[in-house]
């Protein structure tokens, strides 16, 4: 259970990612603190926050970091999607290893291979039915910078991405590891007010820093009162071009709190509040399909 948040932004033609996580940490039975740095990196220049469980977090962090330093130089603008998939599967693989040699004292390569004819069927179905049920636990994003070719130029310039690392299945039903963002992302408990916040702001890639900053606030923001979203502490990061990192100085924190006091929700005043006698009439069922009134500004005309 968290919130982590980023957000690619343009400063000015000088992109760049702003970065943030609570610090809320849960242990099951005992209870919750708010001390979990959820910055790690699986190389440099990619910082990575985390989310889900965090002992399998940091074990998949291990797993991509492993992965990229063998394998970086193989990763094109074309096959980024398809490179940054891998340590997913490793990683889920070696969940799965884990499971049969405690479980059964076999490994994947045995009940894959010799399975067929040495085990009972049933068995067989039990097991593959219990490995399916076997997730990765966690949830990562991977921000970065990969050089990318503008074709109608020729010119070579990095561009940002955001890499979303979680066990979701898609239209079909079938599991998926990674989807490329290049605007904004969030994972964690908090994601979908978040997300909305994000929508509703109207961020996207050409926004200036400055404006990102407060927008990827307001939405950690907005989502504290989310079952558990931390809400005393938060660490904001901003990943540069050439891969170093910057982290918002507590003068930066007190200014985006200040403005979250000035553009954030109101308290509601109910005396204020009106609900007439003339805002409501009764609801025919002939004519309740036709148009209806915009929510603001002058009724529609009927069609």
């Amino acid at each position: 259970m968290t919130l982590c948040i980023a957000a690619v932004c343009d400063d000015p033609h000088n992109p760049k990612i702003v970065l943030c996580a609570d610090m809320e940490r849960e242990m099951e039975g005992i209870g919750a603190s708010e001390t979990e740095d959820k910055l790690g990196f699986v190389r440099s220049g990619w910082p990575t926050l985390i989310a889900g469980t965090i002992a399998k977090a940091n074990d998949l962090i291990e797993v991509y970091a492993e992965y990229l330093a063998a394998h970086f130089d193989e990763i094109t603008e074309f096959n980024l999607k398809d490179q940054l998939r891998i340590p997913a599967h490793l990683q889920k693989e070696r969940l799965v290893d884990e499971y049969l040699r405690q479980t059964y004292a076999f490994d994947r390569e045995y009940f894959y291979g010799a399975s067929s004819t040495a085990l009972p069927q049933t068995f067989v179905s039990t097991v593959t039915e219990n490995i399916s049920r076997i997730k990765l636990d966690a949830s990562l994003i991977i921000a970065g910078f990969l050089n990318e070719t503008d074709f109608s130029s020729g010119e070579v310039s990095p561009r940002p991405f955001l890499a979303v690392v979680e066990e979701v299945a898609d239209v079909s039903g079938s599991q998926e590891y990674v989807k490329l963002e290049y605007e904004f992302a969030a994972i964690g408990s908090g994601q979908y007010t978040a997300l909305s916040s994000l929508y509703r702001r109207e961020q996207d890639s050409t926004n200036s820093l400055r404006r990102s900053l407060y927008k990827v606030y307001e939405a950690n923001r907005l989502s504290e009162n989310v079952p558990g979203v931390g809400k005393k502490y938060i660490a904001v990061y901003v990943l540069h071009s050439d891969g170093h990192v910057e982290e918002l100085t507590k003068e930066g924190y007190d200014y985006l709190s200040d403005r979250y006091e000035e553009f954030g929700p109101q308290k509601i005043d109910s005396k204020k509040l009106l609900a007439k006698k003339e805002f409501f009439q009764p609801l025919d069922a002939v004519t309740k399909t036709g148009k209806r009134s915009p929510r603001s500004g002058t009724p529609s005309e009927a069609a």
